[in-house]
């Protein structure tokens, strides 16, 4: 076997996110009985104050890659901004997105990040020694919802809860208040993935917490609902509409829409529950064959946070 040159293992931690990582130092750790530790230089106060840490950091966000959303999402936990100019700080990029952050203020930081749910308590871990968010690649991002699935089932509950976002989990969580927050997963776009992961763990029920504009991407069998990858289907979706008994003039509407979520304005409330209850069917119709042991449970979100379900 040809030996490892340091560009050979640089190249290697490049396609590793940031969780295997983690397991890799880890991993170093136990092999060599060593015990990993940032290098830090030495302020001119002294070598004491050098073997305390750096009392403050910047969080510099170095590239974006392909994959924005879930650096967007980083951004806003890190500095607490609104969706929109945490996307015009992140196409900024380079740039610093919070500086003078202390070990305490991280630790608030850490709260916001996947931290909790993957058993890790304090620390700044979205940004690591360096202070530079890494983007998800699309590989990065899938294996990162594997390992929260394997946090889920350690906690020994039977199911997970799993949503597109910070918006659809904080409707979910009042769904259901009592559940832990290592049994919320993220899937962003990638449904199909994350149900085939639960199933792959051994998870026997999924909550599928969705709004509306991802659940009719799903129900036409979209089981990655990136935008690049797949746009709304108003024919289908007025295909729907008349499965549930709409009017014709509901689905003419329908015909002029730009984004899904005009639906819940155009479909009459006495039609509603008709038309949920259509678009979860074709939901589950593509996704319970992907849990093929367990029990897959549909819960459409409308924008004010009213679960639809027909379990």
């Amino acid at each position: 076997m040809a030996k490892l040159v340091k560009e050979d293992v640089i190249a290697g931690l490049k396609e590793m996110n940031m969780v295997e990582i983690m397991d890799l130092v880890k991993a170093i750790e136990e092999e060599f009985g060593v015990k990993a530790a940032a290098a830090v230089a030495a302020p001119a106060a002294g070598a004491a104050a050098a073997a305390e840490g750096p009392s403050e950091v910047t969080v510099t966000l170095k590239n974006v890659g392909a994959t924005k959303v879930p650096v967007i999402k980083a951004v806003q936990a890190v500095t607490g901004l609104g969706l929109m100019d945490a996307k015009k700080l992140v196409d900024q990029a380079p740039v610093a997105i919070k500086e003078h952050v202390s070990p305490a203020e991280g630790e608030e930081i850490a709260k916001r990040t996947f931290n909790p749910r993957l058993g890790i308590v304090g620390g700044i871990s979205i940004v690591g020694v360096s202070g530079i968010i890494m983007p998800f690649s699309e590989e990065g991002f899938i294996n990162s919802i594997r390992k929260c699935m394997e946090v889920a089932k350690a906690t020994g509950f039977d199911r997970v809860v799993i949503n597109s976002g910070a918006k659809s989990e904080s409707f979910i969580r009042n769904y259901y208040p009592d559940l832990p927050p290592q049994l919320f997963v993220e899937y962003g776009n990638f449904i199909g993935e994350t149900i085939k992961l639960a199933h792959e763990v051994g998870i026997h029920t999924v909550c599928l917490g969705i709004m509306l504009g991802k659940a009719v991407k799903l129900a036409e069998g979209h089981l990655d609902t990136h935008s690049k990858k797949v746009v709304m289907n108003k024919p289908f979706i007025a295909e729907m509409a008349r499965e549930a008994g709409c009017s014709a003039s509901t689905i003419e509407q329908i015909q002029q829409i730009t984004l899904a979520r005009e639906l819940w304005k155009i479909i009459p409330p006495e039609t509603i529950n008709a038309f949920c209850k259509v678009v979860i069917s074709h939901c589950k119709k593509h996704c319970d064959p992907l849990l093929p042991n367990g029990h897959l449970i549909v819960l459409l979100i409308d924008e004010n946070g009213k679960v639809y379900s027909v379990d």
